[in-house]
């Protein structure tokens, strides 16, 4: 393994712009960092720059430093290693083929390259040039909802007892609702909450609500929760909100979709057996057939976070598999009308639709 060349990737970019810049400090004091250090912009869109970053990190390890002295080069951000149109190129392999190739000969003693980047196609000819010749760390947040909760719950409780608090259960549930799985996020929360709590150190479900922020993805949990429960105000208000956080009623849309093709299943699931209520949080049936279903689909709900999946059982408790059904229909035929091409503007099919969803169910008139 080539010595004094450090990688750092993953989609988690706080943890790895953290460690590839704890590793820098460690090579290269501050101290030191005016006259040894040099840094390259790797976040380049286009293959002219993507060609431009590399031929400079290339060429800025292969000089020696100031006086003969230490030469560390940081080649930070290096974005284009999982975009398919640059790695493509072929510039861009054939200089990166001469990187990988320099790497794996070895740098000298008093030369160092640290690279960082969101992620890497590691189908790639420098990925596999990379993997065993040099050192790799990967920092990746898990892409399912249900893989990545645990990590980030147990990332923020680490957090708060770091820094000598406690946080009961349901409002670190609630915590991670709001801040989403960033790790970023999820430590300017924290720290947000320490300053906020001062000498209190345990943390409640009143304070994450008062304190905590939402993340967009976040909001748009709260958005989708205030449809499944009829709360017309609050829907329209998130969903102006979410318009002007840069989001559109065509993807706001989508969400909907999911929502009720969730709630329907469930409710499906309660009136065959297969799902109970106990108490706020839901229990499964011990069901052959039960089993046979979910083990044939992609996304079996028994995997689900049970706080997630607690939730979409209560909100769908109420409603029969009518209504849900035809809200559903109501949903699918507005985001159709979206994409007629129509003159009515989309923020208006989509408040009609939500005035739609979110009546009160009409009492039955007596014979």
């Amino acid at each position: 393994m080539a010595e004094n060349v450090y990688f750092y990737c993953g989609n988690d970019e706080y943890l790895v712009g953290l460690n590839a810049r704890k590793k820098v400090d460690e090579i290269c004091p501050e101290a030191e960092q005016a006259l040894s250090l040099e840094i390259i912009d790797g976040s380049a869109a286009k293959i002219d720059d993507a060609v431009a970053a590399i031929d400079q990190c290339i060429a800025a390890f292969r000089t020696v430093g100031l006086f003969g002295g230490k030469k560390v080069v940081w080649f930070r951000d290096v974005a284009f290693l999982q975009n398919a149109v640059i790695m493509k190129n072929d510039q861009v392999k054939r200089l990166l083929g001469e990187l990988g190739g320099d790497l794996k000969a070895g740098l000298a003693p008093d030369q160092f390259l640290v690279l960082s980047a969101p992620g890497i196609d590691k189908r790639s000819a420098f990925y596999k040039a990379l993997k065993g010749a040099v050192e790799i760390e990967e920092y990746d947040i898990p892409e399912r909802d249900y893989e990545a909760r645990p990590v980030a719950l147990k990332r923020a409780i680490s957090l708060f007892k770091r820094e000598g608090f406690s946080i009961e259960t349901a409002a670190s549930d609630a915590f991670i609702d709001r801040t989403g799985f960033e790790t970023r996020q999820i430590m300017n929360e924290v720290e947000k909450m320490v300053l906020f709590k001062g000498g209190d150190k345990n943390i409640t479900l009143s304070d994450v609500q008062l304190i905590t922020s939402a993340s967009g993805e976040a909001a748009a949990w709260d958005f989708t929760d205030a449809v499944a429960e009829l709360r017309l105000g609050d829907a329209i208000r998130i969903f102006r909100q979410l318009l002007f956080q840069k989001q559109t009623a065509v993807g706001l849309i989508i969400q909907l979709e999911n929502l009720y093709y969730q709630l329907l299943r469930f409710r499906e699931y309660m009136e065959m057996g297969w799902l109970r209520m106990n108490g706020n949080r839901i229990q499964w049936a011990n069901d052959p057939e039960m089993d046979g279903y979910f083990e044939t689909m992609p996304d079996d709900p028994r995997q689900m976070h049970w706080f997630r999946a607690s939730k979409i059982a209560n909100q769908a408790a109420p409603y029969s598999v009518t209504r849900l059904a035809a809200s559903k229909k109501l949903v699918v035929d507005t985001h159709e009308q979206m994409l007629s091409g129509g003159t009515i503007p989309h923020e208006l099919l989509f408040e009609t639709l939500l005035a739609k969803l979110c009546a009160p169910k009409k009492p039955r008139r007596a014979a």
